[in-house]
């Protein structure tokens, strides 16, 4: 969570256009991609879930950057949240896990807390429920993208999953396909975009911030494969915490702005525990 949160920092705090700084950032990630794999593999070989994944986690990152750089912070949060409700039902359906009635019941309560939980936290980036419910926030041109970031980003998830669980790929071997991919589609939105013309001219210290931004994000999606290596049983309980922590930045991002910048705010500590508390139940659902 950590690691995803001071991305989203980085990113929205860049100087470029958002498909620039995109660009910047997996390409970024890419070069980290590729000393990964030289130092830890004797070759380099393909993986189509590897590379799916990088296909739709950049999606989803473009919008969200977008998102970001235009203050739509409530859209950005509100919808990724939702991220692992759609990696749990593309589980569902393409694995069938064992599940007890009793272990479904928990687990979809578990899920659902832990959504609520994400959900009132990103309220407190825009001041809370009372502004929201007061006031016209969210521009509709945003909420109508918002909803290809959590599909985006729950296919991240499951072919994450995928390469490492089911067809048993390494690591390095995932997180290079998964950067390649991931930096093909934002070259090919920045050659596609009005800003291809070309690069701008440096802005100064937050020109590097793209490039801090991709190598947290380098990291992040790492120990999200590691941690998914790290699962074991049929009933993918673990796999879906692993799925809501990878998406839950919102929950880190309260703490650092309280610590670093003292902004407090009822309902993203509420939302912060609510998330945990949606987590344990869900991790509950192992033993019933």
């Amino acid at each position: 969570m950590l690691f995803f949160a001071f991305y989203g920092l980085f990113s929205k705090l860049s100087s470029f256009h958002p498909v620039i700084s995109n660009l910047i950032i997996y390409t970024t990630a890419a070069i980290c991609g590729i000393i990964l794999v030289l130092a830890t593999e004797r070759r380099i070989s393909f993986s189509k879930e590897g590379f799916l994944s990088g296909i739709f986690c950049n999606i989803a990152a473009l919008i969200m950057l977008y998102s970001l750089v235009s203050n739509q912070m409530l859209v950005v949060f509100s919808f990724v949240s939702f991220a692992s409700v759609i990696f749990f039902l593309i589980v569902w359906v393409t694995e069938k896990p064992k599940l007890s009635g009793k272990q479904q019941s928990i687990a979809a309560t578990g899920i659902l807390v832990s959504v609520f939980g994400l959900f009132l936290a990103s309220t407190s980036t825009v001041g809370g429920i009372s502004y929201l419910l007061s006031k016209s926030i969210v521009d509709p041109y945003f909420l109508i993208l918002a909803p290809l970031m959590p599909l985006g980003f729950g296919f991240w998830a499951y072919f994450s999953f995928a390469a490492i669980k089911k067809k048993n790929a390494s690591v390095p071997i995932v997180f290079f396909n998964y950067s390649f991919a991931s930096s093909a589609i934002a070259a090919t939105a920045y050659l596609l975009s009005s800003q291809g013309s070309g690069m701008p001219v440096s802005q100064g210290l937050s020109d590097f911030f793209p490039v801090i931004a991709g190598l947290f994000v380098a990291g992040g999606v790492i120990l999200a494969l590691k941690s998914y290596r790290m699962t074991s049983g049929e009933s993918r309980i673990e796999e879906t915490i692993v799925a809501i922590l990878a998406n839950a930045e919102i929950v880190p991002l309260i703490f650092l702005s309280y610590f670093i910048l003292r902004e407090f705010s009822v309902e993203g500590f509420v939302g912060a525990l609510t998330v945990f508390v949606g987590l344990s139940i869900l991790n509950s659902a192992r033993a019933s």
